[in-house]
């Protein structure tokens, strides 16, 4: 077998909560056994695997931390920093979505690339210590985000994201589903509980929605405010 250790703050444990939850079907049938626990104010994950599998298993991880720091600490970092005023507080949440989901593909390409090579790394070590520069592009952007910020822009700023966007993403029963129908569970990492599908949506970088069964009345509405004639609807689909 062969362990894979992933430790965290122990603030942050969801952290790795999310790596066991997005993860579970792999670590089962690859036999991989999970444990995590605290120590010392740290919370750390063990994995330990078939060597068989250790190359597979980190692999997955490792792209699992670069969304934990391309999602779950741009958040927290912007929300911190963007003191914007015009926006109430749901519509503030959808602001800092669309600044994670604007350059999501990029900065996740980046964190997976500094991550260290090895089986064992530390989330925020990793962040503090070998991410500089994305966190000077981070405090960049900040600086453009105009301090009075109105609903009418927020709708321009989203709608400008979605631009040239093709792939459909599925919302079935309130759950988020990419073109290939895999469940998506980035907006775990932002924690607030307004408007989840369409914070999801925003996150999954597509251009289209499917609609089917119910969903809250803020979801849906801003899904048909940013999306328009990009929503489809099945047969199955409540209003």
């Amino acid at each position: 077998m062969v362990r894979l250790t992933v430790t965290e703050n122990e603030k942050a444990s969801s952290n790795l909560l999310y790596i066991q939850s997005t993860l579970g079907e792999i670590f089962s049938s690859s036999g991989a056994r999970i444990n995590l626990e605290p120590c010392k104010n740290r919370a750390i994950l063990n994995i330990d695997c078939p060597e068989s599998y250790a190359e597979i298993i980190r692999a997955e991880v490792f792209d699992k931390i670069a969304e934990i720091v391309s999602v779950k600490y741009k958040y927290d970092f912007f929300s911190e920093r963007v003191k914007t005023v015009g926006l109430n507080p749901t519509e503030k949440e959808l602001l800092l979505t669309g600044l994670i989901a604007a350059d999501f593909k990029e900065d996740k390409r980046y964190a997976f690339s500094k991550l260290p090579v090895d089986f064992e790394v530390a989330i925020d070590g990793a962040f503090n210590f070998r991410m500089q520069p994305m966190k000077s592009k981070w405090k960049e952007i900040v600086e453009y985000v105009p301090l009075t910020f109105l609903p009418s822009q927020l709708k321009d700023f989203v709608t400008f994201l979605l631009e040239n966007k093709k792939k459909r993403v599925y919302v079935d029963n309130g759950k988020v589903y990419d073109s290939h129908y895999r469940r998506l569970k980035r907006c775990q990492l932002l924690g607030k509980s307004e408007v989840k599908i369409v914070r999801e949506v925003l996150l999954s970088n597509c251009g289209e929605v499917e609609l089917c069964g119910e969903i809250p009345s803020a979801d849906e509405y801003f899904i048909k405010e940013f999306f328009g004639d990009r929503v489809y609807f099945s047969k199955n689909y409540t209003n």
